[in-house]
């Protein structure tokens, strides 16, 4: 009983003189784009990635939209080799994915932006839809790591 005692005084005290109960700040996504690129970890891409994604990065001109896209594209990059599925399902995943992570902040704020995207995607697996194969899968982790690397590197 004094421990309830104790703790009640305690939370009345902190209440006088904080004014409200103690929270927890929880932020999946970074709020700082130096925190962005200490997440993503990708090498230098190759010139002939580099050439492709950076007229795509380049349309990106607000610093916290390139940070959140970078880490969004990391994170797809990591995981396309795990999928067992069809372009065209992969396709319909980045793009749910992509609407749920930004909650539609993006749409028609750069133009050309996503069917930059889609011509990216395209490049690596045609316009059929088709089961990916390894290499696309790779190639399409290797596209997109670029991307990110050059929406944190290349400012």
């Amino acid at each position: 009983m004094k421990i309830l005692k104790v703790a009640i005084a305690f939370a009345l005290l902190w209440f006088v003189f904080y004014g409200s109960i103690p929270s927890i700040d929880i932020n999946p996504i970074p709020n700082e784009v130096d925190e962005v690129e200490e997440i993503i970890n990708v090498d230098r891409p190759s010139d002939e990635i580099l050439t492709k994604v950076r007229p795509v990065a380049a349309k990106i001109t607000e610093i916290e939209d390139r940070a959140k896209i970078a880490l969004f594209n990391y994170e797809f990059a990591k995981r396309v080799n795990s999928y067992k599925t069809s372009s065209q399902q992969l396709n319909d995943v980045y793009a749910e994915a992509g609407k749920l992570f930004f909650e539609n902040s993006l749409v028609s704020k750069y133009e050309g932006f996503s069917d930059d995207l889609v011509s990216l995607f395209e490049s690596v697996v045609g316009n059929d839809n088709h089961i990916l194969s390894t290499n696309e899968k790779d190639s399409l982790s290797n596209l997109f790591s670029g991307l990110a690397w050059a929406l944190v590197e290349e400012k």
